[in-house]
């Protein structure tokens, strides 16, 4: 199964429909639609909660809902309400606060509680007219806030989008000590990345680990995984551009020669088995 974690629903008519049609035309079994705040996105604007519900509802076998909450805005029984309307995950972003501050943990706890994975976005984030209504600070959605959220909630699944676009160590170390994290690739990282950086930045290879146990006795073999375990398939662009990602990804996956089990994993299978589809 291919599943697409990463792309935003817009207020524009027949949307889900052209976004259907190219999923059936780049062979996509499934793609996790986001609803967000309604910014400026892609000559639209992003679609609410209720829109997104509304479309999801036409093609229920391949849209599966992640409904948006304004983390320090709405109340956190928001995640109750998301549940029961039938979405599947959360998308936060543009936080108030700190993702790992005291006051969000509510919303965390709630979803851990309904299962609903939370895809954060992580890094700089877009520029738009309203990010001064919105108080937009980049910093406070740093990757390494995931790790508190990660360690209080082990049976939350978290996913970072952008490999925390710029903070990629922090990124990858979060990534590294925690089985419940997971990022996407999505954004410009694989225009401008390669093999050789893939290789320094996620850097627990086979020989790498197999080293460090036995210079460490069996603590970090208990951690070892290949480096592409927990990453996620999401492409984040326009329905025009997603045949472009689609492409870049198995770029990456060939230069890596990855094991097709972690092929299988980052195309869809970490999203399938979170969901449990």
């Amino acid at each position: 199964m291919i599943i697409d974690c990463h792309v935003h629903m817009i207020e524009e008519k027949g949307y889900e429909d052209r976004l259907v049609k190219e999923m059936d035309k780049l062979k996509l079994d499934k793609i996790c639609l986001l609803a967000m705040q309604p910014i400026p996105f892609w000559g639209s604007r992003a679609a609410s909660n209720e829109r997104l519900l509304e479309a999801c509802a036409r093609y229920p076998e391949r849209l599966i809902p992640f409904g948006f909450v304004d983390l320090g805005m709405d109340p956190p029984t928001i995640v109750d309400r998301l549940f029961t309307a039938g979405c599947k995950g959360l998308k936060v972003t543009r936080t108030r606060l700190p993702y790992n501050d005291d006051r969000l943990l509510d919303y965390y706890r709630r979803a851990a509680i309904y299962g609903m994975p939370i895809l954060f976005h992580t890094g700089t984030v877009l520029r738009t007219p309203d990010d001064k209504y919105y108080d937009v600070d980049c910093s406070r959605m740093r990757p390494i806030f995931l790790d508190r959220i990660a360690r209080l909630f082990p049976e939350l699944s978290l996913i970072g989008a952008h490999l925390g676009n710029p903070w990629y160590d922090e990124a990858a170390m979060t990534l590294f000590w925690n089985e419940n994290v997971y990022f996407d690739l999505s954004g410009t990282i694989l225009k401008r990345k390669n093999k050789e950086w893939f290789d320094q930045t996620l850097w627990w290879n086979e020989s790498v680990m197999g080293k460090l146990a036995q210079d460490e006795g069996t603590f970090y073999a208990n951690v070892g995984q290949h480096p592409f375990s927990r990453i996620c398939f999401g492409s984040d662009v326009p329905i025009h551009e997603m045949a472009g990602v689609v492409e870049e990804y198995r770029a990456l996956i060939k230069a890596m020669n990855m094991p097709e089990e972690v092929v299988r994993r980052v195309m869809g299978g970490n999203i399938e088995r979170m969901l449990g589809l």
